[in-house]
């Protein structure tokens, strides 16, 4: 085993981080603005095969990406801008959000191609001279004081195993984090009452959802448990998405490839835009998602984006999460590094911080899959009151803020607000059926 440090200093490095996808190469572009010495490994080799995503990358994110440097130019090539939604709740009503929420100059979002992004935020990090890079390195062990507190990693490297030593080591290697495991990092917070299951396949030449000529996301909620979304991404491609409950996915017989497609076959909303398509052929997806927090941090060590914390796709935060994460990371490590805190204050002042940051958001998650997924809504109800509520364009405007963070979530949804839109939306109703049409009903649509 070769002991090495940055490149021939006999100091150690600030920080390792392991894992450089958007958590551990935001973290590790911040931390070298700030001239503290970073290692940053990944096992991959950029571009490398995407990770398990179908991630929809809004404005509050694209901000994040700005401050370090992304460009995105390059991680949006070929990329439709996306200006609005349709939510289609089976064939009760369907409404259409436009997305006019401006921040950093963005009225627009994504459906970002990931290997795209993740090899952008790679070579971002070739800016920073502080910065050593290593892809196709695959970290095995943890290196360890005699009073337990972490000091490094041990590294395969094309075969040679090194061992690096820094300051800090931090766990930015998702879902699985090796980092999490070696440290035993406890589950401090976890909703295994309503995970769901994701299958996803990459289609062209889909149909257009109408004839407005306006690139639309898809949203189908089935009202079943499962629900679809089709999502215009890079190069004239389609992510067509299907999630529902765990318990209901593992109950069925097929394999995941005739699963996937008997799924959508079975929701006409979507499968009239898929029957002319092709298919990349290969589903991905993942098996009962996690939600969950992690402790922060430890002697020697930290977690951020999904090593730290963990939850459903359905509010297409994930990106953000692991963008604002890294953020607030390096806010404290940079302190500590410059001698203003300690080690202890740094860990806890982060763990303080990024949990308040994304605990309302997951309340707020975990309220909607107990809601849209976990439950149905009574036809009653769906005909009437969400009618009424989710088709007025004010609530269309304050979901594109809630998912942007503009507030905090917890007051999204307060009963005068329910109230307000639900009666706003009765009295649009009714005025439309006096007009002859409603272009809410699905039906409306040939």
């Amino acid at each position: 085993m070769v002991p090495m440090s940055d490149g021939g200093d006999a100091s150690p490095y600030d920080v390792i981080i392991v894992g450089g996808r958007p958590a551990g190469a935001s973290l590790a572009a911040r931390l070298g603005a700030a001239g503290l010495r970073v290692l940053i490994l990944d096992r991959a080799t950029f571009p490398s095969l995407p990770a398990v995503s179908a991630p929809f990358l809004l404005p509050h994110a694209l901000e994040l990406l700005d401050e370090i440097g992304a460009d995105e130019a390059a991680y949006a090539e070929a990329t439709p801008r996306l200006r609005a939604f349709v939510l289609e709740i089976g064939d009760y009503f369907r409404s259409v959000f436009p997305f006019d929420v401006e921040i950093a100059g963005r009225d627009y979002f994504y459906t970002i191609d990931r290997a795209r992004l993740d090899s952008t935020l790679w070579r971002n990090l070739e800016r920073f001279p502080s910065v050593t890079a290593w892809e196709g390195a695959k970290v095995t062990e943890l290196v360890r004081e005699g009073d337990g507190r972490v000091a490094g990693v041990v590294v395969d490297r094309d075969g040679a195993i090194v061992e690096c030593r820094a300051a800090a080591v931090v766990g930015a290697d998702g879902r699985f984090s090796l980092v999490a495991r070696k440290v035993d990092a406890a589950i401090t917070e976890e909703r295994a009452d309503v995970v769901t299951t994701v299958y996803y396949d990459f289609w062209e030449g889909v149909a257009d959802y109408d004839d407005s000529g306006q690139q639309l996301a898809q949203i189908y909620s089935s009202c079943d448990g499962f629900s679809a979304v089709a999502m215009p991404t890079a190069d004239a491609k389609t992510i067509v998405l299907v999630q529902g409950r765990a318990d209901y996915f593992a109950a069925l017989t097929g394999d995941a490839e005739a699963n996937y497609e008997t799924l959508l076959r079975a929701r006409p909303r979507i499968w009239r835009r898929l029957a002319g398509a092709t298919r990349r052929g290969k589903v991905a997806g993942m098996k009962r998602v996690g939600n969950l927090f992690r402790e922060a941090g430890g002697p020697g060590w930290a977690l951020v984006g999904d090593a730290y914390h963990q939850k459903d796709s359905i509010d297409a935060q994930g990106i953000y999460d692991a963008l604002i994460g890294a953020k607030l990371l390096a806010r404290h490590l940079i302190r500590w590094r410059r001698g203003e805190v300690g080690w202890e204050a740094a860990v806890a002042s982060y763990s303080d911080e990024v949990y308040a940051v994304c605990k309302p958001m997951f309340e707020a998650t975990m309220g909607r899959l107990e809601r849209e997924i976990y439950s149905a809504p009574p036809p009653a109800v769906a005909k009437t009151m969400m009618r009424w509520m989710l088709t007025h364009p004010e609530y269309g405007r304050r979901y594109a803020e809630f998912v942007t963070r503009r507030f905090d979530p917890a007051t999204f949804l307060t009963p005068p607000l329910i109230l307000k839109f639900a009666a706003k939306g009765a009295v649009q109703r009714l005025r439309r059926r006096l007009g002859g049409a409603d272009p809410t009903d699905p039906l409306e649509l040939a």
